[in-house]
């Protein structure tokens, strides 16, 4: 009889952001295959979430919400600190409950930044734990996306995300926290994409760690093609006119998601093709920040759309996602994208190529580079029998690599063999 370890999951939330999302359909998926797993959030908002709010008793949501602020207090001697989020780990609201993690052989960490739980509160954990990088703040100071700095490979410290000189400021206390925490912890640490997990071999902290890679998983049941003409009526999106689609949480306002480089592309796209009929269709942000037109195509603003099937619609509705994204680790959007038959263009920034990969699934242009990606873009609507062909492709990636069921396989199969190794008699 085959041995099912217990799992806890520990994540901020259970359903905002791209990191928790993914976190949440693993633990699904894991259900699904009969491990007996448990999601234990901070902030709990799904009705289905199945487990008491990992947080102290008198903290609700409003609570972890002043956490968070008073956490951040700190960021605010740094006047000249950039907009690229950046996590401080000064205190936390998030709480263990004992009686999960008693019945817990492996704890799954995901997403735990954002004042949920300090790197100390790890030491008491006492399981084997791994955890799925969903960016680089478990190894560096407190940033998320360090761009071109390198400080996580020592030390952290003068660390440009605050504007920081100085060697001992707050990157560097929040890499000595997780140098004090880590070396108690028995740490498998999976990264969703290659380039991550390179990442996590050059940093400091992680470097003598196991790191396994195992993709980020989407739901090919759900994600997956639908009648374009019938999707394009749904979101009132013109049947004759070749749809760009572009989105993300946060697409219109967060820096790494590049709207400024999306909107850059389009306008260098109408000088390759002026008479083109394309229209763009922009999801995740808010009514009031989209144009009503980026380079002299209309905008349609599809707005946020929290349901999975609306997403598979949308993708389904669209010939082409542009994912100009300047630093990510293996967006979510874009695998929906593929499951649903939907070709990607893209910088080739973080772990983006694993899943867009030239003549197979989309085109790459260097990061940074509109010019490139306008003319890859261009190609592409020229030839309709292109698209169509990577359409196909695209979704057999999505099959070949980022099934949901096979990537919780992995995990089930790491998972016991670490549950084994603990209770396995010594020698």
């Amino acid at each position: 009889m085959t041995f099912t370890p217990s799992i806890l999951h520990l994540a901020q939330s259970d359903s905002e952001g791209g990191a928790n999302k993914a976190a949440f359909r693993l633990h699904r998926a894991l259900q699904r295959q009969a491990i007996t797993s448990t999601f234990h959030a901070g902030r709990v908002l799904r009705a289905d979430a199945q487990a008491p709010a990992a947080r102290a008793a008198w903290l609700g949501l409003e609570g972890s919400r002043i956490a968070a602020f008073l956490n951040a207090a700190p960021l605010r001697l740094y006047a000249q600190r950039t907009r690229e989020p950046f996590s401080p780990s000064i205190l936390s609201y998030g709480r263990i409950d004992p009686a999960l993690l008693s019945r817990a052989d492996v704890v799954c960490l995901h997403w735990v930044a954002g004042a949920f739980l300090r790197p100390a509160q790890l030491r008491s954990i006492g399981r084997p734990i791994v955890w799925r990088l969903s960016d680089l703040w478990p190894f560096t100071g407190g940033c998320h996306y360090p761009g071109a700095c390198r400080g996580f490979e020592q030390a952290c410290g003068a660390c440009p995300s605050l504007g920081s000189r100085h060697d001992k400021d707050l990157s560097r206390i929040g890499f000595r926290q997780r140098e004090r925490a880590y070396p108690d912890l028995d740490l498998t640490v999976v990264a969703p994409s290659r380039w991550i997990g390179e990442e996590a071999r050059r940093s400091s902290l992680f470097a003598g760690c196991r790191i396994e890679h195992i993709p980020t998983g989407i739901d090919l049941s759900v994600f997956r093609r639908c009648d374009k003409a019938k999707a394009r009526a749904h979101f009132g999106l013109p049947q004759d006119a070749r749809i760009i689609l572009f989105g993300a949480l946060g697409a219109l306002s967060d820096a790494r998601k590049g709207f400024p480089a999306f909107g850059e592309t389009m306008e260098r796209l109408r000088t390759f093709e002026p008479e083109a009929n394309v229209a763009v269709a922009l999801f995740g942000g808010g009514a009031a920040e989209a144009p009503e037109s980026i380079g002299g195509f209309p905008v349609h603003n599809v707005g946020r759309l929290d349901s999975e099937e609306e997403l598979a619609r949308l993708y389904s509705a669209a010939d082409l996602l542009v994912a100009p994204f300047l630093e990510d680790n293996l967006p979510n959007v874009v695998l929906e994208a593929l499951g649903c038959g939907l070709p990607v263009a893209a910088f080739a920034a973080g772990g983006i190529p694993d899943a867009v990969v030239p003549g197979e699934s989309g085109a790459l242009a260097p990061t940074g580079d509109t010019q490139a990606l306008a003319g890859e873009i261009a190609g592409l609507l020229a030839r309709p029998g292109s698209l169509a062909d990577l359409g196909e492709g695209a979704r057999r990636m999505a099959e070949e690599r980022f099934d949901l069921e096979v990537c919780a396989k992995n995990y089930a199969a790491l998972f016991r063999e670490l549950a084994g190794d603990r209770r396995a008699p010594s020698a």
